[in-house]
């Protein structure tokens, strides 16, 4: 935070877009919009600098207010100081806290309910947005109430806060996921490409990477908003985009919309009381909650085959969640998967079962084969047995009959300690 607090508020950052984007011609009656920027013990001035970005570059007319949301942080700097600085906007800058913590998912829920603007917009309280920004994300909602559009993510270096853009120039991807609910980006489908008869128009994606984005409010809360079941953050980006895409709506990434985003190296805090009485990983919870409201039974056991010890985790009641489905009417994930995700199974086919799983312990030492994080092919190491699986579940064989031959999947252990 020291490099943060010697940078100015409302410096100036590069602009990023594509050199069509300044000639695209925007409607002058576009929705108004809030704004939502949840923050729980953010750094003063990352979340001061996000606030400035978006009151400087963004078209009064369509800014309806900027609202922060702060989910019972601790830290003085964002008590009285908060509240003084942000005087200086009146009431285009509203600021509400919650009483204790509720966490990233839930407090967004609470922002789209207090929020006054008939677009809800969501930032991370760690952003910088780019020139015009906000008339790209807007166009499509105009048009179609039931898209939900999403801006085109930049890099902002944690450690020097240098802006850069994440893609090479002329490139465009779109989100996808791995079967282990992994959050993935892949190069638009030569099908999408062909179609397009500008780079820098908007195109549609399967999902999103979640902490940016833009939806109409009142179809928002038409969906239900985030599933309340769903604790701190983790998995509320798959949960919303198959939503969107099931029940009637779509999703579009907008290239003349640029955002800046600090990826952090670290969580700078952790789950706290939230995660007291969950047992095993509370983001694999999550997953399941998910993959169990929206997935056809089929595509489920590709998750669990990914992660096998989830199908021991109590993830609560869906009953309201799965009415939702019913009730709004919502198509199979087979529909989805054929119609909008159709090019993920190139790059992650569908998963054979496994024949063996488990954790591999020393019963010397007690510790156990971990993947510390790596994909593979990568080094494994070793470390505390945690019980809950994830980096520590390993498939110590996985051999299927295919019309290819036997498919088998291997590791090796150079050390064992």
């Amino acid at each position: 935070m020291v490099v943060s607090d010697e940078i100015a508020m409302d410096r100036d950052i590069p602009d990023t877009r594509n050199p069509e984007c300044p000639h695209w011609q925007y409607p002058e009656d576009l929705p108004t919009t809030s704004v939502v920027i949840v923050f729980h013990n953010e750094g003063f001035s990352t979340l001061m600098r996000t606030v400035h970005s978006v009151i400087d570059r963004s078209p009064p007319q369509f800014l309806k207010e900027v609202l922060l949301v702060d989910d019972f942080s601790d830290k003085a700097a964002l008590k009285e100081p908060l509240e003084d600085y942000i005087s200086r906007w009146g009431s285009k800058v509203r600021l509400i806290r919650n009483k204790e913590r509720a966490g990233l998912i839930r407090t967004r829920t609470t922002g789209a309910e207090e929020a006054k603007g008939e677009v809800v917009l969501f930032l991370d309280a760690h952003c910088e947005v780019n020139r015009n920004w906000l008339p790209p994300l807007l166009a499509p909602i105009y048009r179609d109430k039931y898209t939900m559009t999403v801006p085109v993510i930049d890099g902002v270096d944690h450690d020097t806060f240098e802006y850069r853009p994440v893609y090479g120039a002329g490139s465009n991807f779109r989100g996808i996921f791995e079967w282990g609910m992994l959050y993935k980006e892949t190069e638009l489908p030569p099908e999408i490409e062909r179609s397009r008869e500008h780079q820098s128009e908007p195109y549609k994606a399967p999902t999103h990477a979640g902490g940016l984005f833009a939806i109409n409010r009142e179809y928002f809360l038409s969906l239900g908003a985030y599933d309340p079941g769903l604790l701190v953050w983790g998995g509320e980006n798959f949960e919303l985009s198959f939503k969107v895409w099931q029940c009637g709506g779509s999703i579009e990434w907008v290239p003349c919309s640029r955002v800046g985003h600090v990826y952090r190296g670290f969580m700078p805090y952790n789950f706290g009381k939230l995660a007291e009485k969950k047992k095993g990983p509370l983001i694999t919870i999550n997953y399941k909650r998910v993959i169990e409201t929206w997935f056809d039974d089929k595509y489920k056991e590709y998750f669990y085959t990914r992660e096998p010890l989830a199908r021991f985790l109590d993830m609560g009641d869906i009953s309201k969640q799965l009415e939702l489905k019913e009730r709004l009417n919502c198509k199979s994930f087979h529909w989805f998967m054929e119609n909008v995700a159709y090019d993920m199974l190139r790059k992650y086919p569908e998963l054979p079962k496994n024949i063996h799983w488990g954790e591999l312990r020393s019963a010397a030492t007690s510790r156990c084969l971990d993947t510390m994080g790596h994909s593979a092919p990568s080094f494994m190491g070793v470390a505390h047995c945690h019980g809950f699986g994830n980096n520590q579940v390993s498939c110590s064989q996985v051999v299927e009959e295919s019309a290819a031959g036997r498919l088998t999947c291997c590791m090796s252990s150079l050390v064992w300690l």
